[in-house]
C-alpha cells in the first residue's frame, strides 16, 4: 500500500507541480502567451535582454501584432548592489486598435488575446496612448495641447491611457493641465492618426517634513537635489541655495526654533502606482496612524501628519494610497547631508480620491527601519486630485 502512495506522490511532484517556481532567485524571467480564439499560438520566455526589444507575429487572419517589450529593473541605494524589484512590460500593437498594455513581475505570465483583447480606435480622429518614461500608461489625466505656448485644445486619457481628439496634423507641445510652466512643455508632434507617446508627468510634493535627530548637537547642511529636474516652491526656514549651518539639538530642535524642515516642490512624477491600499474616508486617521507607526515614525511626527492631512482629505468617500519609499523618492527628490545619517526613513503617500471602492491593489511590503544613531525621517503627501473637477498629476 505504501509503495503505491509513494509512486503517486513522486508522479505528483514530477507532473503536478509548477516547476517554474522551484528556484525564484535563479529564474528572474516571465512568460508571454498570445491566444487567438482561445488557442495558444505563441509563447516565449522574457528576461532582461528583452528590454527595448520588438517582435512581430503573424496572426491566422493575415494581420500582424507587434510587441514592444520592456524590463524595468530597480536596485537598492547605492545602485548596482542588489536588485530590488523587476517588472516585465509588453505593448501589443495591432492595426486600427489602441495599443494593448500588459505587465507583471518575474515568474508571472503576461497574456494577450490577439483576437478580442483590443479596443478599436476612433476612425478619422487622432488617437493614441500616453505612457510615462517607465512605460506605464498615464490613466485619467488631463493634458493641454499647445502651439507656440498657447493652449489650442486638451485631452483626457481613459483608464487605459487612451485618448482621441479631432485635430489637424502638426507640431504641438503638451503639458499637464495642472502644471502650466514652459520649462515642462514637451514636443507633441502629430503626423499620423495613431501613435503612442511618452510624456514625463509633473508632481508636487506637498508639505514634506524632515525631522532630524543627532546623537549630540551638530552643525548640519541639507541640500535637496532633483535628478530629473524640479524646484522648491516653498520652504521653512528659507531654503535659498540650501539649508546651511543648521544647529541641530538631539531633541530635533533646529536653530532653537523649528521642530522640522519644511518644503514643497514640483518635479517629474516617477511614482509607483501598482501597490497600495484603498481606505474609506472615515478610516483614514486610523490607517495613517497605524501605517506610519509600522513604517518607523512615532509620537509627534505622527500627530503632525494626522493633524494636518486628515482635515484636508474629505472630498471623496474612498482614497487609493500609494506609498513612495526611499528608493522611489530618490529618483525624484534626493536629500544630501553634510553629515550622513546613520538611518534615513522617507515616505510620501501618493493619494488619489475615489468615488467607489472598486479598485483592488496588492499591498506593498513595508521596508524595515531602525531608529539608531543619527536618525532622519521624512513624510509627505502627493495628491493626484486637487478637486473633483480637475484631474491632475500632483505632488512629491
Amino acid at each position: 500500500m505504501w509503495k503505491y502512495i509513494l509512486i503517486i506522490a513522486v508522479l505528483f511532484i514530477l507532473f503536478g507541480c509548477d516547476t517554474r517556481t522551484t528556484n525564484p532567485d535563479n529564474m528572474l524571467w516571465a512568460w508571454l502567451h498570445v491566444f487567438y480564439n482561445d488557442n495558444l499560438i505563441y509563447d516565449e520566455v522574457m528576461d532582461e535582454t528583452d528590454n527595448n526589444q520588438t517582435y512581430t507575429l503573424d496572426l491566422p487572419d493575415d494581420s500582424q501584432i507587434t510587441f514592444d517589450k520592456f524590463v524595468n529593473i530597480h536596485y537598492g541605494c547605492p545602485p548596482n548592489i542588489e536588485e530590488n524589484s523587476r517588472s516585465y512590460i509588453v505593448w501589443a500593437k495591432k492595426a486600427d486598435y489602441f495599443t494593448h498594455f500588459t505587465s507583471g513581475s518575474y515568474l508571472d505570465t503576461l497574456q494577450i488575446n490577439a483576437s478580442g483583447g483590443f479596443t478599436p480606435v476612433i476612425q478619422g480622429e487622432v488617437c493614441g496612448t500616453i505612457y510615462t518614461t517607465s512605460h506605464i500608461p498615464f490613466t485619467n489625466y488631463k493634458f493641454y495641447i499647445l502651439q507656440d505656448s498657447v493652449v489650442v485644445d486638451s485631452i483626457t486619457t481613459s483608464s487605459n491611457g487612451y485618448f482621441n481628439i479631432d485635430i489637424v496634423f502638426g507640431n504641438y507641445q503638451i503639458c499637464v493641465s495642472d502644471f502650466f510652466d514652459p520649462q515642462y512643455f514637451e514636443e507633441f508632434n502629430i503626423d499620423s492618426f495613431y501613435d503612442d507617446y511618452i510624456v514625463i508627468g509633473v508632481s508636487y510634493s506637498e508639505k514634506p517634513n524632515i525631522y532630524l535627530y543627532p546623537r549630540e548637537q551638530m552643525d548640519l547642511d541639507v541640500n535637496i537635489i532633483f535628478p530629473h529636474g524640479g524646484e522648491i516652491t516653498t520652504s521653512i526656514p528659507n531654503y535659498g541655495n540650501g539649508w546651511k549651518n543648521l544647529q541641530i539639538e538631539p531633541s530635533g530642535l533646529i536653530n532653537g526654533n523649528y521642530n522640522y524642515l519644511f518644503y514643497e516642490s514640483q518635479n517629474p512624477d516617477l511614482c509607483q502606482y501598482k501597490e497600495g491600499w484603498v481606505i474609506a474616508q472615515e478610516d483614514l486617521e486610523n490607517f495613517f496612524t497605524q501605517n506610519l507607526a509600522e513604517t518607523g515614525f512615532k509620537g509627534q511626527e505622527i500627530i503632525d501628519f494626522t493633524d494636518y492631512w486628515i482635515p484636508l482629505l474629505t472630498d471623496y468617500p474612498y482614497y487609493a494610497i500609494y506609498p513612495q519609499y526611499k528608493e522611489q523618492l530618490n529618483k525624484m527628490v534626493e536629500l544630501e547631508f553634510s553629515i550622513e545619517p546613520d538611518n534615513l526613513l522617507r515616505l510620501l503617500y501618493s493619494v488619489e480620491g475615489l468615488q467607489e471602492n472598486s479598485l483592488i491593489l496588492p499591498e506593498p511590503e513595508i521596508p524595515g527601519f531602525k531608529r539608531e544613531g543619527f536618525v532622519v525621517v521624512e513624510w509627505g503627501v502627493i495628491r493626484k486630485f486637487k478637486n473633483q473637477d480637475i484631474i491632475t498629476i500632483n505632488d512629491y
